[in-house]
């Protein structure tokens, strides 16, 4: 049985630039209903008329181009977070141009890159010479295309990339971080650069979103990624409650994430991107999909927003008949009952979350006739099977 405090993931955190938006500009971030099921796109290149989703997204991570959106609907820019996506600035450029600005391995011979066919260059965002670059010449221009978001990919505080430092102009070799993920320095240097970056953004009226996933495999890592979550003005979490596609969450990483999504959600904008374990959404079984939508009806908040897809199904449209539930507004938090599940009540029914990998939950139901999603009706009670998610109507 999982039992939760709450408290174990409120990192307070005071760094340059975190208070900034409360004195600046007022921001322009997604806004949508209390009620139903608020939904996020994640990029929209395959989606030649936006209109198909107006009414029922509210933001879309990766916006290309910014016209033809919906009414109401705010988009976002998307920008590798340490790294230069720009294809006309290769490693070959930085070689030329800025040769102390890349980051390289331990072995001080292999550049870090970015994975796959973009290469895009890591760049030594500790540099104050760097940060201002990627200022100037990937958020200004999108802040001058009429974009009011930045869309921050891969923003981990660790040392993911195996980072290890820089040669300097004189070609000498400057060591920056320790081996391996879990260096403090690099932390420290990243989320200054986050608080940096925010700080100027704010300056230019835009607002910061942050892909903040993986939430780390220890409770350091853990810890790194909550102070992120702190500083961005959203907080994309792509690894929702599907661990980023491979299975659905259990047992003590469920606690952990459900505690930090419940810190943030009354505060800030999220998105909670749920991948199935299925290529696509449409083969994904109805269980998996129970579980998701229950668990964000958990979680959510007014400005929570949920994004379902298949195994990295992005930049399509994709649509459920169970994204058109509506149960109206929450009538009070999440509580957790006996039997271990997890309950929340709103208007016009309850969601039910059993988040154990071994045990059976059995919840007794108020009075009357409580119909699920599959049409079932439930009376007296209702046993959810480990790691599993209920939607009920009265």
């Amino acid at each position: 049985m999982i039992r939760l405090v709450l408290a174990a993931l409120a990192v307070t955190l005071v760094l340059p630039g975190t208070a900034h938006a409360a004195r600046g500009t007022a921001l322009v971030l997604p806004d949508p209903p209390a009620h139903g099921i608020a939904r996020a796109q994640v990029f929209d290149s395959q989606v030649p008329d936006k209109s198909v989703y107006q009414g029922k997204v509210s933001f879309t991570w990766g916006a290309y181009p910014i016209t033809g959106q919906p009414a109401g609907l705010v988009p976002s820019r998307y920008m590798p977070v340490i790294r230069d996506n720009s294809p006309d600035r290769p490693l070959a450029w930085y070689q030329t141009n800025h040769p102390d600005w890349i980051m390289y391995k331990e072995d001080r011979v292999t550049p870090v890159l970015q994975s796959g066919s973009s290469q895009a260059v890591t760049l030594d965002v500790a540099n104050p010479a760097a940060r201002q670059f990627m200022l100037d010449n990937l958020v200004k221009p999108a802040a001058a295309l009429g974009y009011q978001v930045i869309a921050m990919d891969n923003v981990v505080p660790w040392n993911w990339t195996a980072a290890s430092g820089h040669y300097d102009q004189a070609g000498t070799w400057v060591q920056q971080y320790a081996s391996g993920t879990d260096d403090p320095a690099y932390a420290a240097a990243f989320l200054d650069y986050l608080c940096w970056m925010k700080k100027e953004m704010h300056k230019l009226g835009l607002a910061l979103a942050g892909n903040i996933s993986p939430l780390g495999v220890n409770a350091w890592q853990r810890q790194q990624s909550a102070q992120a979550v702190q500083i961005v003005d959203l907080w994309l979490h792509e690894g929702g409650f599907t661990r980023a596609r491979d299975a659905n969450i259990t047992d003590d990483e469920w606690a952990q994430t459900f505690a930090l999504y419940r810190s943030v959600v009354g505060v800030k904008p999220v998105v909670t991107v749920n991948q199935t374990t299925t290529t696509a959404l449409a083969d994904a079984g109805q269980q998996q999909v129970d579980w998701i939508i229950a668990n964000y009806l958990l979680v959510r908040e007014q400005r929570t927003m949920l994004t379902l897809c298949g195994r990295n199904q992005y930049g399509v449209w994709l649509d459920r008949p169970e994204l058109d539930v509506d149960l109206g507004t929450p009538t009070g938090a999440p509580v957790q009952d006996a039997s271990g599940a997890w309950r929340r009540d709103y208007q016009l029914g309850k969601a039910l979350v059993n988040p154990s990998s071994t045990q059976s939950a059995t919840v007794t139901l108020p009075p009357g006739t409580w119909t699920d999603s599959h049409g079932v009706a439930h009376t007296g009670q209702v046993t959810l099977i480990p790691n599993s998610g209920l939607i009920l109507t009265s």
